[in-house]
């Protein structure tokens, strides 16, 4: 070996040495930024929050609400008002709500998942995974696919029958709760039997129509898929990786322990609401639970903030895939997120939840990686939800970005 050789060999292994002892840029594992990050948020202070919050609860819109906030910096979780759990002294951070239909975003990461791993296909004709077991009805020979679930245009009504029975002569909050009871009492194999005898209201792609049903459906294709019952498909796909130990799609008694106590803000004067399970087959439109530390995580994934297996399945589902409304401003479906589209040229993808008993909400803007969570323990179903309270404060951190970054531009010129 020359000398030339010798030196270049020593500069090329001098190189590798300095690679493996200088830090990278390698993104946090989720328990690592989850130790690191907390109580690290920027992007707002807590007097500027309590703005947004406080007069939710000083006029009885919510009994108690928990913020989570994140950005490129950590994050921060702060309640407000009278939470409270059957365990007695929980911190807010460790109470645990249902998310209701933020339950569906985690049911399209799964599509997402299953696309990426070779084992489902979102183009696909759902029927597909069910063979002769469960009638998916088509229109004129229209085949709904994955992609129709995933984005509201199957032509699948809201529900079933089923779901408008109740109780004529009750209260109209017990006809909520009756109504939402079959979440936990139509099975499967039931639904099927509806869908069997069922017509399409639209041809598959045609038209926006928000479907609980198509949801589920969606959640019981993927679980097919994989040979898996949803919960344990949840939990092995996203939760365990994630280090969401709190989260699920099935309650146990110790989860119910801590489970914040939910209110029917949609009676008057609010009182407590029934606890109401979803099977299998319901949760992944609307069963899934969680708390604010765990959704701290769940909202870093979206952002890019850490590192998961995930990744690549997390940008797919951030696709537009169909226009929900013109606007303005303009609004378009990923898989089961809402995609709004602001004048400003910023854009939010967003979710929100609901149960017989709490509101979830989770916004976020992608490009300056900041996003926010609310868990609340009053449903409303018809009222205010906070899914604009978390637009709000999303479009203030963007209002403070704009507003430093010309202050930063003015003083380099």
């Amino acid at each position: 070996m020359t000398n030339s050789e010798e030196r270049t060999l020593i500069s090329v292994i001098l190189i590798c040495i300095l690679l493996l002892i200088i830090p990278g840029t390698a993104l946090p594992s989720p328990d690592e930024w989850r130790e690191s990050a907390r109580d690290h948020f920027e992007a707002m202070t807590r007097e500027e929050v309590d703005q947004f919050i406080d007069p939710l609860i000083t006029y009885n819109v919510s009994n108690g609400i928990v913020v989570v906030l994140v950005d490129q910096h950590g994050f921060s979780i702060y309640p407000y008002g009278n939470l409270q759990t059957r365990a007695g002294d929980i911190p807010g951070n460790e109470m645990l709500f249902d998310i209701g239909s933020v339950s569906k975003v985690m049911t399209g990461l799964l599509m997402a998942i299953g696309e990426e791993e070779g084992v489902y296909s979102i183009s696909a004709p759902t029927e597909t995974w069910f063979g002769d077991t469960c009638p998916v009805p088509d229109y004129e020979g229209k085949e709904i696919t994955g992609q129709d679930l995933a984005s509201h245009r199957s032509g699948l009504p809201s529900s079933p029958d089923a779901f408008s029975e109740y109780d004529p002569d009750a209260s109209y909050a017990d006809q909520v709760e009756q109504s939402t009871t079959h979440f936990l009492t139509l099975s499967f194999n039931e639904t099927c039997q509806w869908l069997g005898t069922t017509e399409l209201l639209t041809p598959p792609g045609y038209q926006y129509q928000y479907s609980n049903l198509g949801a589920a459906i969606a959640g019981a294709s993927i679980a097919q898929a994989y040979g898996q019952t949803y919960p344990d498909l949840l939990e092995d796909k996203i939760l365990n990786p994630l280090g969401m130990t709190h989260s699920g799609a099935a309650w146990t008694m110790e989860d119910l322990e801590g489970r914040a106590t939910g209110y029917r803000g949609y009676e008057y004067p609010a009182d407590e609401a029934i606890f109401i399970g979803f099977n299998d087959f319901w949760t992944a439109t609307g069963g899934v639970h969680s708390n604010a530390d765990d959704m701290a995580v769940f909202l870093a994934a979206e952002l890019g903030l850490i590192d998961t297996p995930f990744s690549d399945a997390i940008a797919m589902t951030h696709e537009p895939y169909a226009i929900i409304t013109e606007g303005p401003p303009l609004m378009k479906s990923g898989i089961f997120w809402d995609i709004l589209y602001n004048r400003d040229g910023t854009t939010i993808l967003k979710k929100a939840g609901e149960t017989n008993a709490h509101q979830a909400a989770i916004a976020f803007n992608p490009d300056l990686q900041t996003g926010v969570v609310i868990l609340a323990d009053t449903a409303t179903i018809t009222g205010n939800h906070v899914i604009d309270t978390a637009i709000a404060l999303l479009e203030r951190m963007q209002v403070k970005h704009t507003n430093s970054s010309g202050l930063s531009d003015n003083r380099d010129e």
